[in-house]
């Protein structure tokens, strides 16, 4: 593996961890469990094929921009004179600010139109028997306002693609085809296991485990490392 195909899968997996580690992703399956009496092998495995579906729409999603996107980049760095690296780590550099910004300022906006009960974490959703689920699932709040079941929780949660893993996935097929196998892999692994791990800790040990902190900034930290991933691949092309 080249120093550029390692780069993007160090890039792949941290940022695959850091999404994962946003309550979105972990904390409705954490508080049904609580509300259905789920067993932890059943939270687990809710959790583990919410991941899954993820992982699936986001490489669709990856895939569907290298087939549209190749062409493209490779003409405009035959035209420039530019290398087809210093592109896609330009587009990098682009569009992990502009998500990381737009994703930390919505969020931002969120929390400012909304006052939660000390203890919540911001959108509310009733699962059963009156009990409130409480997550910072946008998702969640646009789709469904009445009753969630496994069924519509794993659905919701895994049907929305990482954004920025798609541009990572397309610098890494410039790359090659062992680097996209290997931020592919990457990304898969440390997603659902994420997920499946902090659902088990916060099952098990903790009451009210929610990472404000990776709600509040793990947009904006995930679209900082993919531009400084992009940064150093333009670096080293120049």
């Amino acid at each position: 593996m080249t120093r550029t195909a390692f780069l993007l899968f160090l890039s792949s997996c941290s940022t695959a961890i850091i999404h994962a580690l946003i309550p979105d992703h972990w904390l409705p399956f954490v508080l049904m469990s609580r509300a259905e009496r789920w067993s932890e092998r059943r939270a687990a495995a809710l959790t583990g094929l919410a991941g899954l579906l993820h992982v699936v729409v986001t490489l669709f999603a990856g895939a569907l921009t290298i087939l549209v996107g190749s062409a493209t980049v490779e003409s405009l760095a035959q035209r420039t004179g530019r290398s087809l690296e210093f592109f896609v780590g330009l587009l990098l550099v682009i569009f992990g600010v502009s998500y990381g910004l737009f994703r930390h300022l919505r969020e931002a906006s969120v929390h400012a139109t909304r006052d939660p009960a000390p203890g919540t974490a911001g959108t509310e959703v009733r699962p059963i028997d009156g009990e409130h689920v409480h997550a910072h699932g946008h998702l969640l709040e646009r789709w469904f306002h009445g009753a969630l079941t496994a069924g519509t929780l794993v659905v919701v949660i895994g049907i929305s693609p990482c954004a920025l893993l798609v541009p990572v996935l397309f610098a890494a097929s410039a790359v090659g085809a062992g680097a996209l196998l290997a931020a592919a892999l990457g990304f898969a692994l440390c997603t659902i296991g994420t997920m499946v791990g902090v659902t088990l800790v916060a099952t098990r040990g903790m009451r009210r485990m929610e990472l404000l902190f990776f709600t509040r900034y793990g947009d904006l930290i995930s679209g900082a490392l993919v531009s400084a991933v992009g940064l150093l691949l333009m670096l080293h092309e120049t």
